[in-house]
């Protein structure tokens, strides 16, 4: 049995309209047993939210999901899936913070060192296999530990994912050129003014989200967030959605000094190991933050001061948002560490 100590906050309105109990406003101790997440034992009492068979662990980068889930995958039969859109790669694990490897033999994870760099992972693909996953450890009789800050994916699961047949390579290449000439954060900003709440998942620098959504809109003439409303496939096991959030300042702490943590363990050098392999810096893993500002480093255009300060900012913007989306999406609960 896992007991952790968290405070509840009040239920998302919109937790009703998707069939998922809410819990009242109190604070208490969660307790996880029988191999499935079943009951919450408050100070007012206990509340059973039914049959549930896995377990979300959602919130902004470094709030603290990934070392909650290894706490708990330690005291019950369970195995971790990770929802992280850039630990599937292979040697990425000091830019993407991926579980040491003595954890990753300790306790079974999926999704992690799965993939090259130059192999396309999506949402699409994601829900489909995590779903397939998720059958298969149940099967075992054991709890799924779904942990991950995307959003996206983390949706996917659940609800499902709309798949665009109707892809135009023309639109793409058109989007591809844009962002190159250094338009991404434009265009994100057009973007949010068009679907807040699809552009509020992802940070700019993610310019395969930002193409994908253009993608969409060209082609269908509707926002991203009206595709998918309209095209869900939800998941025949119920999840339980958490979401793990530390206080503003503590988190921005934390991501301070676990860039600093990244440089020391080698992070320029995982990014050379990466360049040696024959792997382009132009593809979208290596374009993301923690990499993309190394590769600029390497190349000559910034400082390693410069190098470091950015990464920092850019981690940080990104966990603002993420903050600012968490805070009006669904959850079964909210955990305070």
């Amino acid at each position: 049995m896992v007991e952790i100590e968290f405070k509840i906050y009040h239920p998302c309105p919109s937790l009703s309209r998707r069939g998922v109990p809410t819990l009242p406003v109190g604070a208490g101790r969660l307790t996880i047993k029988n191999y499935m997440p079943q009951s919450i034992n408050l100070k007012s009492g206990s509340l059973s939210w039914g049959d549930a068979s896995y377990v979300i662990l959602t919130g902004a980068t470094a709030a603290g999901k990934s070392n909650l889930a290894i706490e708990m995958a330690r005291q019950l039969p369970s195995e971790i899936i990770s929802a992280d859109s850039r630990q599937v790669y292979i040697g990425m694990n000091i830019g993407t913070d991926t579980p040491p490897q003595s954890i990753l033999d300790e306790i079974p994870h999926h999704f992690i060192n799965e993939l090259n760099p130059d192999v396309t992972w999506s949402a699409g693909e994601f829900y489909q296999e995590a779903r397939n996953r998720i059958r298969q450890i149940l099967v075992k009789g054991k709890l799924p530990i779904v942990v991950g800050g995307s959003s996206l994916y983390l949706d996917a699961l659940q609800f499902g994912f709309f798949e665009n047949n109707s892809k135009d390579a023309i639109i793409r290449e058109k989007y591809e050129a844009l962002f190159r000439d250094g338009k991404a954060e434009e265009y994100w900003n057009r973007l949010n003014k068009l679907d807040p709440d699809y552009a509020q998942r992802f940070h700019y620098h993610d310019e395969k989200k930002l193409m994908r959504a253009f993608e969409i809109i060209e082609t269908t003439g509707l926002t991203p967030s009206q595709v998918f409303d309209e095209s869900q496939d939800t998941f025949e096991h119920t999840g339980y959605r958490v979401i793990v959030e530390r206080s503003r300042p503590k988190l921005y702490e934390i991501i301070n000094t676990r860039v600093l943590e990244m440089i020391n363990k080698g992070l320029v050098d995982e990014c050379k190991d990466l360049l040696e392999k024959g792997f382009s810096p132009t593809l979208y893993p290596m374009r993301t933050i923690g990499y993309k500002e190394v590769y600029q480093y390497l190349d000559n255009e910034i400082s390693k001061d410069r190098m470091i300060e950015l990464i920092q900012q850019h981690s940080r913007n990104f966990a603002k948002r993420q903050l600012t989306w968490f805070r009006n999406h669904p959850r079964d609960f909210t955990i305070e560490l």
